[in-house]
């Protein structure tokens, strides 16, 4: 069959801060990423140079930028779901073509230049310009025909509850003996516990708009869990929690309120607070008590931060904040809508501004704004990885001290001081 090369385009810049740490097709739409949705996997992957140590520690079956790629190629955007195209009947069209859409390369066959162009732009993060592919046949596709394309980072939201349904159903209905006698399931949805999910009595399962899946390993005690909802193995819900359309990763600790979100692997929101249309990295810390908004006062749509310093309009009435890798809020912090926490930062009160990477917000308690020190940052991030029984990689440390480097402008705008914090 021939094979695929899953590439980064230079939209990976609308998904930052959460896109800083992992290759856009490598970010969770629903419980799977576009890399996951792929039936058979991806031979290549294509990503910011910076990223392919790491990109390839995480995919070690694959080639990550490798020196040369075969004429026979299919080159698939990252951010294409790869519902949305058929490489079957792809590789059966002659010579090499494009299909594009408002000017971002969707899917291509290419030989020679053309390939050496592509892996060139995509290892710099910058834009591939679709004229310098000279290729056989080219079709720009209308915003009617370019389904399943991400363009902004709150196409994850917007996405998620029917992303969540779908897969669930796709993972098939286990019958009503695997249902523990002291479960309370409401409605005909699919409820599927994998091998050693506890479920302790008094938990309430709500399956009338979408199934319910739990992992193997996962702990589930006395709480509330509205479908469509993903429970990732090994991951402990607590007493009197209420999870609402939302996936939550492997090894997780979570409790308080969490409605159509995202919580991705080894992170915590193990107290009170409320979490909602937000999506938070891995290895994130949300402090007791931390709220996100996610809706105005005025019920308009929200607005949040975009490429080039602009303002965007999601038209989504509601959109909350998005966590990057290793952020850590303290106790009582609250999270205005439509924020950008970067990775590794550490907020402090009320956050009504973008968070900078690398930074310790202190704005929200009458403080200055300090650059987390990355020695400090790397210390603290193993120190985290070891109480989950895992080891920082030399991978993942260089990883670290890239992003550092590449987000050091975006401080400085933001006027963050390299001096020590204090409050």
């Amino acid at each position: 069959m021939t094979g695929i090369a899953l590439f980064e385009d230079s939209q990976w810049q609308s998904f930052s801060p959460i896109a800083l740490t992992r290759a856009i097709f490598d970010i969770k739409v629903g419980a799977r990423s576009f890399f996951e949705e792929h039936r058979e996997s991806p031979e290549i992957l294509l990503t910011r140079e910076y990223l392919a140590g790491i990109t390839l520690e995480r995919h070690s079956q694959c080639k990550v930028n490798p020196g040369s790629i075969d004429d026979d190629t299919i080159f698939v955007n990252g951010l294409l779901h790869p519902g949305a195209v058929s490489i079957q009947q792809l590789s059966g069209l002659k010579g090499t073509f494009a299909i594009t859409s408002k000017n971002r390369l969707l899917v291509a066959r290419l030989e020679g230049k053309a390939i050496d162009y592509v892996k060139d732009r995509v290892a710099a993060g910058k834009r591939i310009d679709i004229k310098r592919l000279n290729v056989d046949k080219s079709t720009e596709l209308g915003l009617e025909n370019a389904q399943g394309i991400l363009s902004e980072l709150w196409d994850i939201i917007n996405l998620l509850e029917n992303s969540l349904s779908l897969q669930i159903s796709e993972m098939g209905r286990r019958n009503e003996e695997a249902t523990p006698p002291g479960l309370k399931t409401i409605g005909s949805g699919s409820v599927l516990l994998e091998h050693d999910a506890v479920v302790e009595d008094g938990a309430v399962f709500d399956t009338r708009n979408g199934g319910i899946y739990v992992g193997p390993g996962a702990q589930i005690a006395p709480c509330r869990i509205v479908g469509p909802a993903y429970i990732g193995g090994s991951t402990q819900i607590k007493q009197f929690a209420t999870i609402e359309s939302t996936y939550v990763g492997y090894n997780c600790r979570v409790a308080g309120e969490i409605e159509h979100s995202v919580i991705s692997d080894h992170s915590n929101k193990a107290h009170a607070g409320f979490i909602g249309h937000s999506y938070v990295g891995e290895w994130v810390n949300i402090g007791a008590m931390t709220t996100t908004s996610d809706l105005k006062m005025t019920y308009g749509n929200i607005k949040m931060s975009g490429a080039g310093g602009r303002t965007a309009d999601t038209g989504l009435n509601k959109v909350g904040s998005f966590f990057a890798d290793m952020c850590k809020t303290s106790v009582g912090a609250l999270v205005y809508s439509g924020r950008r926490i970067g990775v590794s930062s550490h907020v402090h009160g009320l956050a009504t501004m973008d968070v900078p990477s690398f930074t310790i917000y202190g704005a929200g308690i009458g403080s200055k704004n300090a650059e987390l020190n990355l020695d400090s940052a790397i210390e603290t991030q193993r120190k985290m990885m070891s109480r989950r029984n895992q080891r920082m990689t030399k991978q993942y440390e260089q990883m670290m001290r890239e992003v550092f480097s590449i987000t050091a402008a975006e401080r400085r705008r933001g006027g963050v001081r390299k001096s020590r914090f204090s409050i």
